[in-house]
């Protein structure tokens, strides 16, 4: 078949006695094809299509594009047919319903048992279709006559982190327990005043404890989620003339809370909280937190419990906020509830 139909949205394949057909969904203008040297308009070229299929076989098949399914998630077989079925309308639309067009429409109203190729990467109960194993095989619903829609299914892993989590959301990231307990710090340089138990957790300093916990959306760029932590897992003292030291001693810290998901880690810094609102929850976390960026050679600026952005040179213990850049390639299988207790948090795969 020379030429080709106009490629619009979705591609299905009538399959009959092994040959193949395309037959895409419809746009009113006319489009041509030519075969065997004539030259067909639309409603000439799906004539002859569905003409070929009904001489061909009683009976037919419809594969429609492949579909993907997250490991251990659950999709209902129905959605498929619903696909179909609005292909087979826009077919009716543009020959009408008569002649061989009611092997279409007879599929249209019919019911469909569904099973599946390969039960361990995707099993079938009723309508419901469980991704089993990561990998691909095809679901096939049947209908009394013999029609068939075959669906190729691909079970992934997960989807991306990055189309699925939005700004503020909780993300179930595990940068691992602490060793023991320790004390508030109480000279320059110094870290401490961590608990016991996962890192997600919040700690006072200074008198200040957050009144939140666990990791969250901060931004997103380039498809990498940025992680901050929600409330301020540690501590840490500046003192006046070390703005410089202090900025490298917050970063480098940052580097333990990295785990195979992470690209790289670093403390959050004035530009990023100037870019959050001052009313932000993002921003304001019920304490204090250092910035990682030097007012000159003696200050740092911080966040106070109201959201606003101050700097200081006296000698301060105050929360440290990690940021934690993961990897693009990082995937979800859904919502649960995280390391800390936060429910509706994203969960890694």
């Amino acid at each position: 078949m020379g030429g080709g139909y106009l490629l619009i949205i979705l591609i299905l394949l009538v399959v009959t006695n092994g040959i193949t057909y395309g037959v895409t969904s419809l746009q009113s203008e006319s489009v041509s094809y030519t075969k065997d040297g004539k030259t067909m308009n639309v409603k000439q070229a799906l004539d002859d299509l569905i003409v070929k299929v009904d001489q061909k076989s009683g009976n037919f098949n419809i594969t429609l594009a492949e579909q993907s399914i997250v490991n251990g998630k659950t999709v209902d077989a129905t959605t498929y047919k619903t696909i179909v079925n609005g292909l087979i309308d826009k077919m009716v639309s543009a020959m009408g319903s008569t002649g061989t067009m009611s092997e279409l429409t007879a599929l249209k109203s019919a019911t469909l048992t569904w099973t599946s190729e390969n039960s361990t990467i995707a099993s079938v109960s009723g309508t419901t279709v469980t991704g089993k194993s990561v990998g691909h095989t095809k679901i096939i619903g049947t209908d009394s006559t013999g029609k068939k829609v075959t669906v190729p299914v691909n079970v992934i892993a997960g989807e991306y982190l990055a189309t699925k989590a939005n700004v503020g959301d909780y993300v179930a990231y595990d940068a691992g327990d602490w060793g023991g307990a320790t004390s508030e710090p109480t000279a320059q340089g110094k870290f401490g005043g961590n608990g016991v138990g996962n890192r997600g957790n919040s700690v006072k300093c200074n008198g200040y404890t957050p009144n939140k916990k666990g990791w969250r959306v901060l931004k997103k760029e380039n498809n990498q989620v940025y992680l901050v932590h929600a409330g301020q897992p540690e501590c840490y003292y500046h003192a006046s003339g070390y703005s410089d030291a202090s900025v490298k001693a917050l970063n480098n810290r940052t580097q333990q809370y990295m785990n195979k998901y992470a690209d790289s880690a670093h403390a959050m810094t004035q530009p990023e909280a100037n870019a959050l609102t001052q009313s932000s929850d993002l921003r304001t976390t019920g304490a204090h937190y250092w910035l990682a960026t030097a007012n000159g050679s003696y200050s740092l600026y911080y966040v106070i419990t109201g959201g606003g952005i101050i700097y200081d040179s006296d000698g301060y213990s105050r929360g440290l906020r990690p940021v934690v850049v993961l990897k693009s390639t990082v995937l979800t299988t859904g919502t649960g509830n995280d390391q800390v207790g936060n429910s509706g948090a994203w969960i890694l795969a």
